[in-house]
């Protein structure tokens, strides 16, 4: 994806960054990165109206952002660890996608079983997905007694089985959601270029003025200055503080789905 949906060619894009990029102060925002973080970075900038680049050192979402769960969900796990605020904006931006992105982002029915003496039980999960639907604003859980979910479930373990619970959440094709985002960005005049590294962070008097943009195509390198850089390079992100006196903070997660 070396080229892109706006007609542009890369030369004419690498050219663009640099018109606008080449002296202080530059660009409004730079954001380093072209997965989700990025994308949406780039995205709400442009909806502002700011003069916005973003740069990707591969495909567009080519890391987490294209491995994900495909899930858009709001945070069960957040409540049940106490976190009810995360959970309630979680939910809130759920709902957001599911209005805004019909077809891309779209509810999903999952079915959770409750065995004896096993975690979770029936009363202590439809408490916290009572408090989950109280935050989205509409009742989508069911608890289903075992011969009614056998019903649903015909082929699981009946053992010690007392019922299941239903409830919805949200899924995405992950990747499509990070190139909507960009393309509609550049629809409202951002730039978005991939095969472009941040190799350094340009600082004046302490602070980020800037990146040094290499071009992965054509081994060129400029100097690109704006008035914030965003990093959002996920598990990449140290790379760059670390040139620049910080420190090790992010460390690489690796989950797995069945």
């Amino acid at each position: 994806m070396t080229s892109y949906w706006n007609g542009k060619t890369r030369d004419e894009l690498w050219e663009q960054l640099l018109e606008v990029g080449s002296r202080p102060p530059g660009w409004d925002i730079i954001v380093i990165g072209g997965g989700i973080t990025g994308a949406g970075i780039l995205h709400e900038a442009s909806r502002l109206g700011l003069d916005v680049a973003l740069v990707e050192q591969k495909d567009f979402a080519w890391g987490t952002s294209s491995r994900s769960s495909k899930m858009i969900h709001g945070g069960l796990r957040y409540l049940a660890s106490g976190d009810f605020r995360l959970s309630r904006d979680s939910v809130k931006e759920r709902n957001r996608l599911l209005l805004e992105l019909p077809g891309l982002v779209d509810p999903l029915g999952f079915l959770l079983s409750h065995y004896r003496r096993k975690f979770p039980g029936p009363i202590s999960f439809n408490i916290l997905l009572a408090i989950y639907d109280f935050f989205a604003g509409q009742w989508n859980h069911r608890f289903y007694p075992k011969p009614e979910y056998l019903l649903m479930a015909p082929r699981i373990k009946e053992a010690g089985l007392r019922g299941g619970t239903r409830f919805v959440d949200g899924v995405t094709d992950d990747a499509r959601l990070v190139l909507r985002l960009i393309q509609d960005s550049v629809l409202k005049s951002a730039l978005a270029l991939n095969y472009v590294e941040a190799t350094e962070l340009l600082m004046s008097k302490g602070v980020v003025r800037g990146i040094v943009a290499r071009d992965s195509a054509t081994g060129q390198e400029a100097e690109v200055f704006a008035r914030a850089v965003i990093n959002a390079s996920g598990a990449w992100t140290d790379r760059l503080r670390t040139r620049i006196g910080g420190g090790k903070d992010i460390r690489p997660l690796r989950g797995s789905h069945l």
